[in-house]
């Protein structure tokens, strides 16, 4: 186990209310100085991820950290690992490319590691419902940059409604430019709308429960008279230990 930084958090209980009665929460992330400057600078390392060599459909990138964490008493421990297996999703969910094992690049440490990345993870792990006193959790964080140009949209892997195969994940929106589309839809299993909402402010975030909902985000197109649009967020899948996606 690597080196672990307490952090001191209250949950919140409108989020795990909404979790355990809807599936999903949108209440807004709990921003500080350290959490400001961690998600502007993730918003500047979109800029050199690589491209997403397993998705043909548009231009995407990606990058992948993994990270542990163990509730505790009034708080978090979050740290960091050098764990590089591959990223695998089951056919099941990902009917496009599941199954396929796949590798990305990871951010620095400088990044990567920074107390506002921590405080983030501290903060959405404390309200999920699963979170006792002693759950552990591992959480992959993703970095991902969508762009387009005009006749090239990005859409995501599969497209449409679908569901990821993890327990808990949350979204930030970093940056958004020059694009139309992008357009968040959660559904409860019978595909009944929720909610339907486009993120336009830095730090935005929503988290689900997988097993509870499906999700989609529209294609990522250019607005009118532009070359170039960009939408590039932050994920993190919170998976407890022990925890397996139905098979």
């Amino acid at each position: 186990m690597g080196q672990h930084t307490f952090i001191p958090v209250e949950t919140n209980a409108k989020s795990r209310n909404d979790l355990v009665e809807l599936g999903f929460t949108r209440q807004p992330l709990k921003v500080d100085l350290e959490v400001a400057r961690t998600l502007e600078a993730l918003a500047h390392a979109a800029w050199s991820i690589p491209r997403d060599q397993y998705y043909d459909g548009g231009d995407r990138y990606r990058s992948l950290n993994r990270l542990r964490a163990e509730i505790v008493e009034g708080g978090v421990k979050v740290w960091s690992t050098d764990e590089n297996t591959p990223y695998v999703q089951l056919e099941k969910y990902n009917t496009t490319i599941g199954g396929r094992p796949r590798e990305y690049s990871s951010l620095s440490q400088a990044i990567a590691g920074t107390a506002g990345v921590r405080k983030m993870i501290a903060y959405h792990l404390r309200y999920l419902p699963l979170s006792a006193v002693g759950t552990r959790y591992l959480v992959n964080m993703h970095l991902i940059r969508f762009t387009a140009t005009p006749g090239r949209p990005c859409d995501t892997s599969p497209p449409g409604l679908h569901k990821d195969g993890e327990k808990y994940i949350a979204t930030h929106l970093l940056s958004r430019c020059g694009a139309e589309g992008g357009e968040v839809i959660i559904t409860d299993n019978d595909k009944r709308e929720i909610d339907r909402f486009t993120m336009r402010e830095l730090g935005e975030c929503y988290v689900f429960d997988d097993d509870r909902i499906w999700h989609m985000l529209s294609p990522v197109a250019v607005l009118d008279g532009n070359q170039y649009a960009h939408r590039d967020t932050l994920a993190f899948d919170m998976l407890p230990e022990g925890w397996e996606p139905a098979k």
